[in-house]
């Protein structure tokens, strides 16, 4: 009888120890897990935090070449014009005034009369340059008036028929840096339809409504088959246009048909303000 008291009694302590030796392994693997659960969410909120200032970078170095572009393509404009336009009324004026002749006064007057107008047009002009000259004050002023400054650029050109329709909701609120990507996405536009579409009409839409700022450039143009872009050079061009739309997140859409023209809509999703 002693001898299964015994017995029972080491099996009762052999259940006990066993009992403590499983809970304790238990709570040392549920240690162990919330261990490493925090470790992961540590290192998952350092690598957030890690891309965030990478994106971030990526965000401000994309914007400081988009300054640079901007500049770039102004300058260009300006060159452009100044041997385009203002040399010739220049030349024009001063074979005028070199072919006259002081003993017809008649013809002399209506020569000098003609110079004078030239000058007065070249005057004008160079007024126009230079407040492309301050392109980033005019972002400055609003995308609206950047805007409008360009296509009446685009219509001083003479090869295109240009319309232009702004409707701005009342609860538009700017975002300059956010601007300066829209206004080169247009410049990058109207380049791709200069040097590629054949257009002889451009019309352009900018919106803001339902917190959203809409920008659409549509051509008459040779148009294009969409499916047909990606291995070549405007379809590069294109796929970057996406890239600086996104970086803002936007997105950018394209209807096109070959020999129909062309439609770049631009879709910029603005934070509602209260």
């Amino acid at each position: 009888m002693f001898i299964y008291f015994l017995l029972l009694q080491n099996e009762t302590t052999w259940y006990i120890v066993s009992g403590i030796a499983i809970g304790a392994t238990i709570l040392l693997f549920l240690a162990a897990m919330v261990v490493y659960f925090v470790i992961q969410y540590q290192q998952k909120q350092h690598q957030n935090k890690t891309n965030t200032i990478h994106m971030q970078q990526a965000f401000q170095e994309e914007l400081l070449l988009t300054q640079a572009e901007v500049k770039e393509q102004t300058l260009q404009t300006i060159a452009a014009d100044l041997h385009d336009n203002i040399g010739q009324l220049l030349s024009i004026t001063n074979a005028t005034l070199s072919s006259v002749n002081l003993n017809d006064r008649q013809k002399s007057e209506q020569k000098i009369k003609d110079a004078i107008g030239f000058v007065n047009t070249s005057i004008k002009d160079l007024r126009q340059l230079a407040k492309l000259l301050q392109a980033e004050n005019l972002l400055q002023q609003g995308l609206v008036q950047a805007v409008e400054q360009e296509m009446q650029w685009m219509e001083k050109h003479g090869q295109y028929a240009v319309t232009y329709v702004q409707e701005m909701d009342h609860t538009y609120s700017p975002n300059p840096k956010k601007e300066l990507i829209v206004f080169r996405l247009l410049q990058e536009t109207l380049n791709n339809i200069m040097k590629h579409a054949r257009a002889t009409a451009i019309h352009c839409e900018l919106h803001f409504r339902n917190h959203e700022l809409q920008l659409s450039v549509s051509d008459n143009g040779s148009g294009f088959d969409p499916l047909l872009l990606n291995n070549s050079a405007a379809g590069l061009g294109i796929n970057n246009m996406k890239k600086r739309s996104a970086l803002i997140g936007g997105t950018i859409e394209i209807s096109s048909e070959t020999n129909r023209g062309t439609t770049i809509h631009i879709i910029i999703p603005y934070e509602q303000t209260s």
